[in-house]
């Protein structure tokens, strides 16, 4: 195909950027921290705002609103009557004390990014062949409510609706008892035959800084393995106790999290581990502990060396209680297998970018996302926009301005190309 061949598609617009910036930093005020991030937990006050004004946001300017019976809400623009959906979009919480640009740059762009879309689609109607929506998915980071991307699981059907609204915080509140008291836990969503999903996220990593690329393109995920992990020994004063008789579950978390580490050690660059989270009762200062629940993490792109170490792991569980005279249990369990992305919807983002003349890289992503779950569903894709020093899920993480447009330029661009030429219907999607 000639340069003079190429379809000329709509494109971000000036004004565009302005209505970014806008909705961006009514984003970055709702749950604001002192240190410049953002803490806005599921369904908390802080996420009921922001909900109300991302609705608003999205009525303004001719969405239909819907919020499903998880909390997803849904914003949509019918071009063709009957056609199939393009979806895009991320999520608007946060972790605690995290960082402003994860998940909310996608939604945030993904909005104004479909808004200008449709309006320039509107003035060559007979050239739209799906419809266009936005999505906020409920509960993505998982924080205050575990497992993590539970909106979008629910959604694909993963996940079932009763355990995911029956969820319970740390403290004891469910999931649905939450969502109804921001007024976010709706009705069943209609039909919504996908095309395809696109995200565009926050890169929370290093590589595309380091490498000097503006843009990254995911092809495909790493496995994680999670686990809830509780150690049970006996509740007594720190003093008069004797040392030798002590059935301390602290102590046997303390040895479980320092083998966590290890195990990464001796794995290098193929394995990532953490503790992220540790819960002890009674939490008292004079009291030996009596429980202690550990949220462990492994990841790698290798799951044949995760179902090793899961194995191997186990093992080394049985072997700290015993040494601490502690009893322990397997509370929690969760594999996430690899994932490829579509490969013919990277290939068009980056044919995309190297036409408007953007570096773009194929890339690996270590965290989760939601369109690891949608690319069970439907044809996906995952854009990456740089992260500086790769610091995520804390109050410093940083993408500059220009890297954010650049990457709405691209998202635009994939947006219209796959509104113009949808992919291939995938065997299986709904």
């Amino acid at each position: 195909m000639s340069i003079s061949s190429i379809p000329v598609l709509p494109r971000m617009l000036p004004g565009d950027y302005q209505a970014f910036d806008a909705l961006f930093a009514q984003s970055s005020a709702i749950g604001a921290t002192a240190g410049g991030g953002l803490h806005r937990l599921t369904a908390s006050a802080e996420d009921g705002a922001m909900r109300d004004a991302f609705c608003h946001w999205l009525r303004e300017r001719g969405f239909t609103v819907h919020v499903d019976e998880i909390g997803n809400i849904f914003g949509l623009l019918t071009l063709r009557p009957g056609a199939p959906w393009l979806l895009c979009g991320s999520h608007l919480d946060s972790q605690p004390d995290g960082g402003r640009f994860d998940g909310a740059f996608g939604v945030t762009a993904g909005a104004v990014t479909l808004a200008s879309l449709a309006r320039q689609m509107k003035q060559r109607p007979d050239e739209a062949q799906l419809n266009l929506a936005v999505v906020n998915w409920t509960n993505e980071e998982g924080a205050r409510f575990q497992p993590s991307l539970t909106g979008s699981a629910v959604f694909t059907g993963a996940m079932r609706l009763e355990a995911a609204l029956a969820c319970r915080d740390a403290e004891g509140i469910t999931l649905g008892d939450a969502l109804s008291s921001i007024g976010y836990r709706g009705k069943p969503l209609p039909e919504l035959p996908l095309a395809a999903y696109v995200e565009i996220h926050v890169e929370q990593g290093p590589h595309l800084e380091q490498q000097r690329t503006q843009l990254g393109v995911v092809t495909e995920t790493w496995a994680a393995i999670k686990w809830q992990v509780t150690f049970r020994g006996e509740q007594n004063h720190t003093g008069p106790s004797l040392m030798a008789s002590r059935r301390d579950a602290l102590l046997a978390a303390a040895k479980t999290i320092i083998a966590v580490r290890e195990e990464a050690d001796k794995q290098g660059l193929a394995l990532h581990t953490s503790v992220g989270r540790l819960e002890t009762a009674p939490n008292s200062p004079n009291v030996v502990t009596r429980e202690a629940t550990l949220f462990i993490e492994f990841r790698s792109a290798d799951e044949v060396l995760l179902q090793a170490i899961g194995e191997r792991f186990a093992q080394v569980l049985q072997a700290i209680a015993q040494s601490t005279s502690t009893d322990v249990s397997l509370t929690h369990s969760q594999f996430r297998p690899r994932q490829k992305m579509d490969p013919s919807l990277a290939q068009r983002a980056l044919a995309q970018a190297a036409q408007r003349g953007i570096s773009a890289m194929p890339m690996r992503t270590v965290a989760g996302h939601d369109a690891i779950s949608l690319s069970y569903r439907c044809p996906s894709c995952l854009l990456f926009v740089p992260s500086h020093r790769g610091i995520s899920h804390n109050e410093q993480e940083f993408t500059a301005s220009d890297d954010l447009y650049r990457g709405m330029d691209l998202l635009m661009a994939l947006l219209a190309d796959l509104c113009v030429q949808p992919p291939a219907p995938a065997g299986g999607v709904s």
